[in-house]
């Protein structure tokens, strides 16, 4: 009986051992849990850029304020320069520029949504008072509101005065909080100085030379005297033209407005996780000072403590434990906010975004998967092990040829015994072969309980020595294969698995680990393949992870009405405005409709395909809702159109200005196409007026609409307002496409040129010929290509280009006012070239100048390649020239100089402006002039206005100049200032001895 029943047991145990092995011996558990640290990373990065991009670029905006009060300063030193020494001790002076500064305080805290703003006032040596212990008052102003979203009150009702001096508090009509004081009493009560007012003093005391930007500071959390709320603030110094600095200025954000920022309910259901805002001095590796906590989890294992050390977790990446607490709580990976620029004095003072999460609810999900896989595993063992003892019991004899069948039997098969004659050991083998099939079964069961779960696993052992093979049923239904194998050897394992290797999308080689995106009838799916390599075995574990990836995918989806753009639909913006409409004039009082159009979305759609078309609608939802203020309702109504219902305003022109603030911010957004060039966004959009123009709900609509028709006619990226006696007119319908037409058929356009000077000879190389309209009806290129676009008609204008560029410039060889052998710049419009007609019409006139063409062409060309051969191999079959436009406007200008045969290079004069300035933009018309001489390309320095600037990009290397310091475009070509042309050449020559040096405006390493 023991010689059935030991290897009937042994075979059950080595089958479950299997399963289990694969299970718990393949790093699930730990893959399990590495992934939930993944995802918290994921949010806490999420919300970290949320908090950066407010932190850079709305609450650290200060130019407005900071120049008006600097502009009063320097008038008051102007008007009595003796007074303004006593700036600091004088009431009468000081109160003075603080009461031209508090509207300015007052206007940063609205524009900005913070929760304070300041202005301190200093002249004295803050290091000699912080040595000495001796500190002084300072005069001063220190504002709050403590719920900056909140619609404004325009009498301030809802500002409180912190810091204020008593007169300026009446005047103003500000409340006193309760810890009020006429000024910053450091003195008084022998308070050290702020480090808001002092770290941003003294680095601008010290480094004389920095921009006023780079002396920014983000002070840590601090309170002021006989105020209990917690603030952090941004502060910069104020700093008059001779470097005199006088004081700072800054904004506070309270830490209580910070935590409704960032929400730690993101982080775990059980909301019982925290994100820590925290500052680090001194650089990686130090202790974290709280600034705010938002959550339970800190406070609950580390008891209200404000410091805290991170150590790297041993067991999982990205993550970090408390140094000194136990294994309770982890934290996610550091996130660090990129507040400073290089080289600046606080650069080793960094912020950093943690999220802290309980591991027992991190691992949840792990842990109870763990569990349930060990009873089930238990309960099979036991299941199968009284059926293996049930059926030895019943064996009274042994029954050799049986165990030698049993012996030799395949394990990845079910047992089949021979029949041996005897009917009792028959019987036996029936039953025998019967309890081999239960065991595969129940394994069968078990791996259905997988399937059935909320995750998929199947997994596979490879014994290279024995060059045996095991894989369980459901390996390749992970992977979306319906096919069933009986049996497999190794080498048709290894074929299959290399079908599906063009589907991995991502591999970490180190620890063989691949994510399979499968494609499917329906939507794609994603496998994790974990492998491990141990002796003479291979083990491998694949799971699904579909639902984790669809998860993070539309994390931004879950809240939100219209699938593709996150804001109201149709039918939710109809019923949002029935019930503003219910409530009538004393809610919505004056109220405007403004309907929006995108422009250029079918062009986006046909050439970028609608991939882009769609991002190209995100954008402009993002734009609008961020934009727009809180209480507008936003809404996409269909492809292409939006809505925005602005309300509850006293007068039209606040809405104008929020208008007006919303749409010069959408025309600074913009797109990056698959060739990196940015593609603007444009709308048009017509505005109706309730109650003026109508106080029902569907004509408001109607009349917005046929505002937005009128902007459209006249040409797109504009918005306008209802006009009724338009409304009833019929005479403007044709207007604009008339006016189009009349400027083509009367060829009503103009050439004028530009020179463009060569570095080593002073002398005019050549001109770039710039169009110019005759109809004041349509007065800028912009607005005839525009056109042009709407009515498809810029094949005619690019050939007026071609043929009226030309011939104004023949005209002028011919009259001997340019030289014979200039040469002649043509701007191609992108994507359009002449027909073979045209070009041989044009080669008949002007074959003997074609060799002097150069034609530029920019990043829009790049859409259409076959143009793009077809133009430059007229271009050499011509003798002629090809300069690339505008280089580095756009993201892939890089890979236009790659794809083109390009002879010129014209580096775009946003970057040309101000170089002598900018060590930055040196370092780039560096690069480019290194690079573009490396291949034989010339340099044209674009936009070159003033003389610093043409002495810098000849010290860089350029080898032509053009810009208005030599001569603004004229119809008429005018002569080079003789003195301008001999500056030239003496810095030529400069830098032909080695003389050249560039001063940079700051100093740099």
């Amino acid at each position: 009986m023991k010689r059935i029943l030991v290897p009937l047991l042994l075979l059950v145990i080595l089958q479950v051992a299997v399963l289990t092995g694969l299970l718990f011996g393949g790093g699930v558990m730990k893959r399990l849990n590495q992934n939930s640290v993944d995802i918290i990373n994921e949010r806490v990065i999420n919300r970290k850029n949320y908090i950066e991009d407010e932190m850079l670029k709305r609450w650290s905006n200060l130019d407005s304020a900071l120049n008006a009060i600097n502009e009063s300063a320097e008038k008051m030193k102007k008007q009595d320069p003796e007074g303004f020494r006593k700036i600091q001790s004088n009431s009468s002076v000081y109160t003075k520029l603080l009461d031209g500064s508090t509207e300015e305080l007052i206007s940063l805290m609205r524009q900005n949504m913070v929760t304070g703003a300041f202005v301190v006032l200093n002249t004295d040596d803050l290091s000699k008072d912080q040595k000495e212990g001796k500190y002084r008052n300072k005069p001063g102003i220190c504002i709050r509101d403590y719920d900056p979203v909140a619609s404004p009150s325009a009498n301030n009702t809802d500002l409180l005065a912190e810091r204020m001096p008593s007169e300026l508090v009446k005047k103003w009509k500000i409340g006193m909080d309760t810890g009020w004081n006429s000024g910053f009493g450091f003195g008084d009560s022998n308070t050290p100085y702020y480090s808001f007012l002092y770290e941003p003093y003294m680095a601008a005391v010290e480094n004389p030379d920095l921009k006023t930007t780079d002396l920014g500071y983000w002070s840590p959390t601090y309170t002021l005297k006989d105020n209990t709320s917690e603030v952090i603030s941004y502060s910069v110094p104020l700093r008059l033209d001779d470097g005199t600095v006088y004081g700072v200025l800054g904004v506070e954000l309270s830490t209580d407005y910070l935590k409704k920022l960032i929400s730690f309910n993101e982080l775990s259901e059980n909301k019982t996780s925290a994100y820590i805002l925290g500052v680090q001095d001194g650089g990686e590796g130090k202790p974290f000072q709280n600034a705010m906590v938002s959550g339970p989890a800190y406070n609950m294992y580390m008891k209200q403590s404000k410091e805290m050390q991170l150590t790297a977790s041993e067991d999982y990446n990205n993550a970090y434990t408390i140094s000194g607490e136990d294994s309770d709580i982890l934290c996610s990976n550091i996130h660090y906010l990129k507040l400073y620029n290089t080289n600046t004095p606080f650069v080793e003072h960094k912020w950093a975004l943690i999220g802290v999460v309980p591991t027992d609810e991190l691992f949840a999900f792990s842990n109870k998967f763990s569990k349930t896989l060990v009873i089930v595993v238990a309960a099979l063992f036991t299941a199968s092990a009284i059926g293996v003892l049930v059926i030895s019991i019943l064996i009274t004899r042994p029954v050799i040829s049986l165990a030698s069948d049993v012996k030799n039997s395949d394990p990845n098969r079910p047992i089949v015994l021979s029949k041996t004659g005897i009917k009792e050991l028959d019987e036996l083998g029936a039953s025998f072969e019967k309890l081999s099939s239960d065991v595969f079964e129940s394994a069968r069961k078990f791996a259905q309980i997988l399937r059935m779960a909320s995750i998929k696993i199947g997994g596979f052992e490879i014994d290279q020595k024995e060059n045996r093979f095991f894989m369980t049923d459901d390996f390749f239904r992970v992977f979306h294969c319906n096919k069933t194998w009986d049996h497999m050897s190794v080498e048709e394992f290894s074929k299959k698995m290399h079908q599906f290797a063009p589907y991995i999308s991502k591999r970490n080689d180190q620890y063989h680990i691949y994510i399979f995106e499968i494609p499917t009838e329906k939507d794609p799916v994603w496998v994790r393949l974990s492998v491990q390599y141990g002796g003479d075995k291979i083990v491998g574990l694949a799971e699904d992870i579909t639902k984790e990836t669809l998860e993070l995918k539309k994390m931004e989806y879950e809240r939100d009405y219209d699938l593709l753009t996150n804001i109201l639909n149709r039918r939710a913006f109809n019923s949002r405005l029935d019930q503003l409409f219910q409530q009538g004039e004393s809610v919505l009082k004056k109220a405007a409709l403004m309907m929006i159009d995108l422009d250029n979305l079918k062009f986006l759609n046909d050439t970028y395909g609608h991939d882009f078309g769609d991002k190209y609608i995100q954008k402009t939802a993002v734009g609008l809702k961020n934009y727009t203020p809180e209480n507008a309702v936003v809404a996409r109504m269909s492809g292409d159109e939006f809505f925005v219902f602005f309300y509850g305003y006293d007068t039209k022109d606040e809405i104008r200005g929020e208008i007006k603030r919303c749409w010069s911010k959408m025309d600074a957004e913009y797109l990056v196409l698959p060739n990196k060039q940015k593609f603007r966004l444009r709308m048009s959009g017509g505005i109706a007026w309730y109650p003026d123009n109508t106080m029902d709900y569907t004509m408001l609509i109607k009349y917005a609409d046929f505002a937005m028709y009128k902007v459209k006619k006249r040409g797109k990226g504009r918005y306008g307002e209802f006009d009724s006696e338009s409304y009833y007119e019929d005479a403007y319908l044709l207007q604009n496409k008339e006016e189009l037409n009349h400027l083509i058929e009367e060829e009503l356009i103009e050439y004028y040129f530009q020179p463009i000077i060569d570095v080593a000879t002073g002398e005019t190389f050549a001109y770039e010929a710039l169009m110019r309209s005759r109809l004041d009806s349509i007065p800028t290129v912009y607005e005839i290509l525009s056109l042009a676009k709407q009515e498809s008609k810029l094949y005619e204008i690019e050939r007026l280009t071609w043929f009226k560029s030309m011939e104004s410039f023949v005209d002028l060889i011919q009259s001997r006012a340019v030289k014979k052998g200039t040469r002649i710049f043509i701007n191609s419009i992108p994507n359009q070239d002449l027909d073979d007609k045209d070009v041989e019409w044009f080669e008949f006139h002007y074959g003997e100048y074609l060799n002097l063409i150069v034609q530029e062409i920019t990043e829009e060309e790049r859409g259409n390649r076959e143009m793009q051969a077809k133009k430059e191999e007229r271009m050499r079959r011509w003798g002629g020239s090809i300069a690339i436009d505008d280089y580095g406007s756009g993201y892939n200008s890089e890979h236009l100089l790659l794809s083109v045969s390009a002879q010129f290079l014209k580096i775009d004069m946003k970057i040309i402006r101000d170089i002598h300035k900018d060590h930055n933009k040196q370092q780039i018309v560096k690069n480019i002039i290194y690079y573009a001489h490396e291949r034989q390309i010339k340099i044209i320095a674009e936009g070159v206005e003033t003389y610093e600037e043409m002495q810098t990009v000849v010290k860089l290397g350029a080898d032509y100049i053009q810009g208005y310091y030599f001569a603004k475009p004229s119809l008429l070509v005018q002569g080079i200032d003789e003195q301008k042309k001999r500056k030239l050449l003496e810095l030529h020559n400069e830098k032909q001895n080695g003389q050249a040096h560039i001063i940079f405006p700051f100093p740099h390493s």
